[in-house]
């Protein structure tokens, strides 16, 4: 029923009813609020279609978050890097070999990359972009994976800085969640300590000496600030990297390259994800990164996202940093660069496989 209705949904101008909308996506209303929802969705349907009608790289379609407000999309893109107030890791030097033609971690064996995941109405996303790259570090040093718990860096990840937002839902960033990590001991299995937060409750920090603990941390590393090659070299010989980007217009993305975010309008680094890999699309003759985000398998494609990569990345000034939850302290401006940012924060994790 689902994959009929959201296939129909895609391929035509015709607009989905709300009716069949709310059956697909399991929605609970009561009347008022199906009466609130129903205009928003309508008028996201308009803009969806009108958008699919023109020529662009990418499409729109449906999704959980079609009937959203523009306030309850921003909360799940609430985070940032904290590269400034926060402490600092060491930084990636390129290795000068020969980059490879194209990287798809998605397709590694043994496998890297665990399954899509959904942070829901939380702005847990630093966690999941922080958890996704343990889970893939440890596995490349190991060669075992493992499923982490998103919920224990949500929770307990303290922020007194600020960065990213309060903490927890509120946002923070993929920097202290390593640090954390490092300092606590470790991080447990998603089923000894699963995911609560999907409602926008950060929960309550567990103490972790009583489970099993399975990666450990040394530190992190930060990548060269807007360096495109020193991106590829750490994505190629390092493995997934946790990077900040724009989503600001992400939310109806179905399918394609992104090339949405212009910064004629400003470059506001608000959301967390994981970098898996680039390559070259023959048909749209256009390059691009390979996004894995946290916003379920039913968004973009199967959960991840194809954002336009260029030889000469634009760069720009992110005017409302504070906006992107930026730390206590922190320039009010700050120069960007590569589509959506993504060349602007990018850091991973260094695993400590003899730590006892």
């Amino acid at each position: 029923m689902l994959a009929a209705i959201l296939t129909s949904a895609f391929t035509s101008e015709e607009s989905i009813s709300f009716d069949d909308y709310v059956i697909a996506f399991n929605k609970n209303y009561n009347f008022s609020e199906y009466v609130f929802r129903k205009s928003i969705f309508e008028k996201r349907i308009q803009e969806i279609n009108e958008h699919n009608r023109g020529d662009h790289l990418y499409k729109q379609g449906v999704n959980h978050m079609t009937d959203w407000t523009t306030e309850e999309f921003l909360v799940v893109s609430s985070s940032r890097r904290a590269n400034r107030v926060g402490k600092l890791g060491a930084t990636h030097v390129t290795s000068q070999k020969e980059l490879p033609f194209e990287i798809d971690y998605r397709t590694q064996y043994p496998p890297i990359l665990t399954n899509i995941k959904n942070q829901g109405n939380c702005g847990s996303c630093w966690a999941h972009s922080a958890v996704e790259a343990i889970e893939s570090h440890w596995a490349i040093a190991t060669g075992n994976l493992h499923v982490l718990s998103q919920q224990q860096l949500t929770s307990c990840t303290p922020n007194p800085d600020h960065c990213g937002g309060s903490g927890g839902c509120s946002g923070s960033v993929e920097s202290l969640a390593f640090d954390y990590v490092k300092e606590a001991g470790g991080l447990v299995e998603e089923w000894l300590y699963p995911y609560t937060s999907y409602f926008g409750d950060s929960g309550t920090c567990k103490t972790i000496s009583t489970f099993d603990v399975v990666a450990k941390l040394s530190g992190f590393v930060d990548v060269p600030k807007d360096d495109q090659n020193a991106l590829m070299d750490a994505l190629a010989f390092k493995g997934p990297i946790a990077v900040s980007v724009d989503a600001s217009h992400w939310s109806s993305y179905s399918g394609g390259i992104f090339d949405g975010c212009s910064y004629a309008k400003n470059i506001t680094q608000n959301h967390a994800v994981q970098l898996v890999g680039y390559g070259h699309d023959v048909s749209l003759k256009k390059d691009y990164w390979i996004i894995r985000n946290s916003w379920g398998p039913l968004w973009g494609e199967n959960g991840y996202m194809r954002l336009l990569k260029t030889d000469k990345p634009e760069c720009g000034w992110d005017t409302d940093t504070h906006s992107g939850a930026a730390c206590d302290g922190d320039p009010d401006e700050e120069w960007v660069c590569g589509m959506c940012g993504i060349l602007s924060g990018a850091t991973y994790p260094v695993v400590d496989v003899k730590q006892k």
